[in-house]
């Protein structure tokens, strides 16, 4: 989709109604604009409604989370479909068949979501402190505003961009922080990273009166359940994830203090049963509802599927070699148990719990995209204090007798293989340490694994724009 032609149907959030009720918007008339931002509830819902597009199945609802991106990492042994598991098709980003088309549209449907979120501070900043009347509201949706504008942004970079420690100057992506339909020229990595963290020290000031509620709050619902929104250490976190990214001296030093930050400060602790909480919701800094992912995700996560088909299994002797439960290791690791991190269906093998039903309700329907866990890992890999990679493990049922003795790329490998099944980070992970193999990749590619497979292709009218 061409960012042009983005501009014409902008989608923004009906007041009053589901996420998934939408109009369009025309920039050249504004009228529908002008009447959706008339009043406070017209801005929430203009909020609500970039939170919502973020569960298409474009983008966080499935190929960003638990599908495309887990694909590149040969997560599944699923048979059928385009990228069917353990296969190299899906490293074939020439190929409209493959995975062409799943990076052009993450590409169109991420800067529609970012054009969404400029359209918002526009009227912010245009007539918001005029028309939102609960106190600190206007800064509330100021800072989610910037902070998610930096969170798009940034994974953008880490999909579209270099291999950060081998080419930073390479022109990679533009960094859109006006609603207008001209395109924008294409910026350094380097470049990007500093206006992610523009976005996200301005964000910071205007959330620093956040109370972080992570449950109801009866005198003001919009500023209910913060775990759902860019909250205050939600911005934090991200900070720390952008800052090990760069990964210079003193960006490790300021990953460790953010990280720790949100450690120490947030009051979520790390989740030790996951057998309710399958997605791990109590510890998650920052995730999406989706109120039709039964419907959504029932095709792929569906314990009564056959042993071929689309269901995203994996096979046993895989799952255990994945979580180290083939030795006193892994064993109790709730990552892993039956009825915990997965069901276990007999000769099918396993399946990941975390986009199932829960019994407890309130943990259904829940996408995390932020959790306390990678604060761990961040402030152990940042400063190589080894304490916070053993805490994590222990939190997760792996017995302190099997403490790892030092912070190094193979440990640090093995938590994110883990921790992160079916959320989309461990590709991240992969191409960070520029990590030539990994476990499950192809046969042809064991010890090749290089910038042509970690780097998506720009669409072609982007790169045509840029040549001009």
């Amino acid at each position: 989709m061409k960012i042009k032609n983005i501009f014409l149907t902008l989608a923004v959030a009906v007041a009053g109604s589901a996420c998934s009720d939408w109009f369009d918007v025309s920039p050249k008339t504004d009228i529908k604009t002008e009447d959706l931002y008339k009043d406070e509830t017209g801005f929430q819902s203009a909020l609500t409604g970039c939170y919502g597009r973020m569960t298409k199945d474009e983008l966080y609802g499935k190929d960003l989370t638990w599908y495309f991106i887990e694909k590149l990492v040969q997560r599944y042994d699923d048979t059928e479909g385009n990228l069917a598991g353990q296969n190299t098709n899906v490293y074939d980003y020439t190929d409209n068949d493959h995975a062409k088309g799943y990076m052009l549209s993450i590409w169109g449907n991420m800067y529609q979501t970012i054009a969404n979120v400029n359209n918002l501070l526009t009227y912010l900043d245009k007539n918001g402190q005029e028309v939102i009347n609960t106190p600190g509201a206007w800064e509330l949706m100021k800072g989610e505003a910037l902070a998610l504008r930096a969170f798009l942004h940034f994974d953008l970079l880490r999909m579209y961009g270099p291999i950060y420690k081998e080419n930073s100057e390479m022109a990679c992506i533009p960094y859109r922080k006006e609603f207008k339909p001209e395109k924008s020229p294409l910026l350094s990595a380097s470049k990007v990273i500093e206006l992610v963290l523009a976005d996200l020290e301005e964000a910071d000031k205007y959330l620093a009166q956040d109370s972080v509620n992570w449950g109801n709050n009866s005198t003001y619902p919009f500023g209910s359940f913060r775990g759902h929104r860019m909250n205050k250490y939600a911005a934090k976190a991200l900070q720390a994830r952008v800052h090990l990214y760069r990964g210079n001296s003193e960006d490790l030093v300021e990953a460790t203090r953010l990280a720790k930050e949100v450690i120490d400060s947030c009051g979520l602790q790390l989740v030790r049963d996951n057998s309710k909480d399958i997605s791990m919701f109590d510890e998650t800094v920052f995730g999406l509802h989706m109120d039709d992912m039964d419907d959504r995700v029932e095709v792929y996560f569906n314990t009564e599927e056959g042993d071929a088909g689309q269901a995203l299994w994996v096979k046993l002797e895989r799952g255990q070699e994945m979580f180290e439960a083939n030795t006193s290791t892994g064993i109790n690791d709730i990552r892993f148990k039956s009825g915990y991190g997965f069901y276990f269906g007999g000769t099918k093998g396993m399946m990941v719990r975390k986009y199932l039903t829960s019994n407890e309700p309130a943990y259904n329907e829940k996408i995390p995209l932020i959790r306390l866990g990678e604060m761990y890992l961040i402030a152990a890999e940042a400063s190589g204090d080894v304490t916070y990679l053993n805490a994590l493990r222990n939190a997760r049922g792996i017995s302190s007798r099997y403490d790892v003795a030092a912070v190094t790329e193979e440990a640090l490998d093995a938590e994110y293989r883990k921790e992160f099944f079916a959320e989309g980070q461990y590709f991240y992970f992969l191409k960070r340490h520029a990590m030539k193999n990994f476990y499950g990749c192809p046969e042809s590619l064991q010890g090749k694994m290089s910038a042509f497979q970690y780097v998506f292709p720009l669409p072609d009218d982007e790169k045509e724009y840029n040549q001009q």
